[in-house]
């Protein structure tokens, strides 16, 4: 079995233009979900995406997938409980996560990431999935979401296919710059945000380049 953690080793937000959000990430075996490496991944991706709640004025996690801790696992987590207001959180944990259903009804919502830094954006998402997974003790689960839950899973299996959604955008009008301080007003304005992120911004944050 490859090792997914050592023992020491702790894991933290890489940075936007790390390869490894890039990649297609590996499927865990069975074996190794209850193993002490994926279940100390598990552990600290919920304790990073808890820390990173409860403040409505700023950047929320409502999600989080392995690649993002620079790890090549298809592992994520998801809070099911968010509307993206900054609620207190219901964070849960999916392994092997596979969309198995997706509705024909779209809808276009906001989305951020830690990943992309300050560019955020309008992206188009099925309004409802149904997702076939492994729970954090190993069990096969179906559910099936819809609205904003619906969005956060689509966009972190994206992650686990090495795909972050400004690639989703075609439109470069909804690609949008946010000031860190500004994420909390975003919540709310940004069906009407008129501070556009040029597609070369993105492209340079994405490769590592100093942004144009």
């Amino acid at each position: 079995m490859t090792e997914i953690l050592s023992q020491s080793e702790r894991v933290e937000l890489v940075s936007p233009n790390d390869d490894v959000l890039n990649r297609v990430a590996v499927e865990v075996t069975t074996q190794e979900i209850s193993s002490t490496e994926t279940q100390k991944l598990i552990k600290q991706m919920l304790k990073i995406a808890q820390g990173e709640q409860g403040d409505v004025n700023k950047r929320t996690m409502v999600g989080l997938a392995s690649p993002q801790v620079g790890v090549s696992k298809r592992i994520i987590i998801v809070d099911v409980a968010t509307t993206g207001m900054g609620e207190t959180p219901e964070l849960r944990a999916y392994i092997n996560p596979k969309i198995i259903r997706k509705s024909e009804q779209v809808e276009q919502g906001r989305e951020g990431c830690y990943s992309t830094g300050n560019v955020c954006g309008n992206v188009d998402r099925s309004s409802e999935v149904t997702i076939e997974a492994y729970d954090q003790d190993g069990n096969l689960v179906s559910e099936t979401w819809t609205g904003f839950t619906a969005r956060i899973f689509q966009h972190e299996i994206d992650h686990l296919d090495g795909v972050r959604f400004p690639d989703r955008i075609t439109d470069d009008a909804k690609l949008h710059w946010v000031e860190s301080d500004k994420f909390g007003e975003y919540r709310t304005e940004w069906a009407n945000w008129d501070i556009f992120c040029p597609r070369s911004t993105w492209d340079d944050i994405k490769s590592g380049k100093k942004p144009r």
